[in-house]
C-alpha cells in the first residue's frame, strides 16, 4: 500500500512538471517569431515615413528646376550694350586735324618773329588793314615785353595737340578731360585778347592769327559739346577699377 502510493505521488509531480515546462516552451518559441515580426512591422511603418519624405521634397526640387530655367533664361538674354562716353572717330579725327593746322600756322609765325622777315606767305605789304609783319612785330607782340606771343602759342598748340589725340580722347580720365576743357577756355580767353589788341591797338589784322583764332574757336565748340554730351571722363580711381 505504501509503494503503491508512492508511485502514484511520483507520477503526479512528473505530470505538473511537464505541464509547467510545455507553456515555457511555448512561450519560449514565441519570442523568434515576435522578434522576427518586429522588423516587417518596422519596415511597414517606415514605407509611408519614406513616402512621405519623398512627397515633401517633390517641391524643393521643382522649385529648383524652375530656378535653374530662369537663370538660363537670364544668361540667353543679350544684355543691350552701355551707351558710349566716347566722341565717335571722326570727332576725334576732326578735332586733331584741327589743332595740327594751329600747331603748324604757330610754328610758322615763331620763325616769322624770330627770323625778321618783313613779308609772310600770302600777307600783303603796306598801310592797308592786313599788315601780319606790322602785328607780329607790334609791342603788342611780346607779353610783358619779354615773351614772344607767338612762343607762347606754339606751346599752347603742342599741349592742345596731345589732347586733341584719339588715345586722349578714349583714355576717359577726369583729368585729361578737365585739363582739355581748361586748356580751351584758357586760349579761348587769350585770342579774344589779341584780337582786341589788333583791331583796338594796333589797328592792322594779321590773317595767320585770325586763322589761328578761328581755329581755337573750334576747338573751344568742340570741347564744350564734347564735356555735354560724353561727359569729362572717369575719376583714376573709377578708371583702374573698371
Amino acid at each position: 500500500m505504501a509503494s503503491s502510493k508512492a508511485r502514484s505521488r511520483n507520477t503526479s509531480a512528473r505530470q505538473a512538471r511537464s505541464a509547467g515546462s510545455r507553456p515555457a516552451a511555448r512561450t519560449s518559441a514565441q519570442k523568434p517569431q515576435a522578434q522576427a515580426q518586429k522588423p516587417a512591422a518596422a519596415k511597414a511603418q517606415g514605407q509611408p515615413q519614406a513616402a512621405k519624405t519623398q512627397e515633401s521634397g517633390a517641391p524643393g526640387a521643382t522649385a529648383q528646376s524652375s530656378r535653374a530655367k530662369r537663370q538660363a533664361a537670364a544668361a540667353a538674354v543679350v544684355p543691350e550694350p552701355a551707351p558710349s562716353s566716347v566722341p565717335p572717330l571722326w570727332f576725334q579725327l576732326v578735332t586733331l586735324l584741327l589743332a595740327v593746322l594751329g600747331l603748324a600756322t604757330s610754328a610758322y609765325e615763331t620763325y616769322a618773329h624770330f627770323s625778321g622777315s618783313n613779308h609772310l606767305a600770302g600777307c600783303p605789304i603796306g598801310k592797308g588793314t592786313f599788315n601780319c609783319f606790322a602785328v607780329i612785330t607790334s609791342p603788342q607782340s611780346m607779353v610783358f615785353g619779354v615773351f614772344p606771343v607767338a612762343v607762347l602759342g606754339l606751346i599752347f598748340y603742342v599741349v592742345v595737340t596731345a589732347l586733341m589725340t584719339p588715345w586722349a580722347w578714349r583714355l576717359q580720365r577726369r583729368e585729361v578731360g578737365l585739363l582739355r576743357l581748361a586748356a580751351m577756355i584758357t586760349g579761348m580767353g587769350f585770342a579774344m585778347y589779341l584780337i582786341y589788341a589788333e583791331v583796338v591797338q594796333i589797328g592792322q589784322i594779321c590773317e595767320y592769327c585770325t586763322g589761328v583764332h578761328i581755329i581755337t574757336f573750334l576747338l573751344f565748340c568742340f570741347t564744350v559739346v564734347a564735356a555735354a554730351l560724353w561727359g569729362l571722363g572717369q575719376p583714376a580711381k573709377a578708371a583702374k577699377a573698371a
